[in-house]
């Protein structure tokens, strides 16, 4: 099995576990060994089956990933710009009005 699809399957498994186990406790009156046996063996059928639907294509998984993972940085990245232009404005603007001498002494 390709090391990229593991990487990709273990944590959806991981997610798809998670939500139906807290599905079937909330839902369900069973014992905690019943719910998590019931949510490991729903996770695996729909992991085996979206590997079956997909055949294999990855790629088709990773895309909504891939676009957070964009979005993320370029947020980091305009916020990253925009702090540092906002700090460059007002350096200059206190550089000039002691370079100017008008504020200085008044008050």
């Amino acid at each position: 099995m390709n090391v990229l699809k593991i990487m990709v399957i273990v944590p959806i498994f991981i997610i798809l576990l998670v939500v139906i186990f807290h599905t079937v406790r909330s839902a369900f009156d069973f014992s905690k060994l019943c719910s998590v046996i019931l949510s490991v063996c729903v996770s695996l059928l729909g992991i085996i089956g979206m590997d079956h639907y997909l055949k294999g294509s990855i790629e088709v998984v990773l895309l909504p990933y891939a676009a957070m993972a964009i979005a993320i940085l370029l947020t980091l990245l305009f916020s990253f710009v925009g702090k540092h232009s906002r700090e460059a404005k007002g350096h200059c603007s206190n550089r000039t009005i002691k370079e100017d001498g008008s504020n200085i002494g008044q008050g």
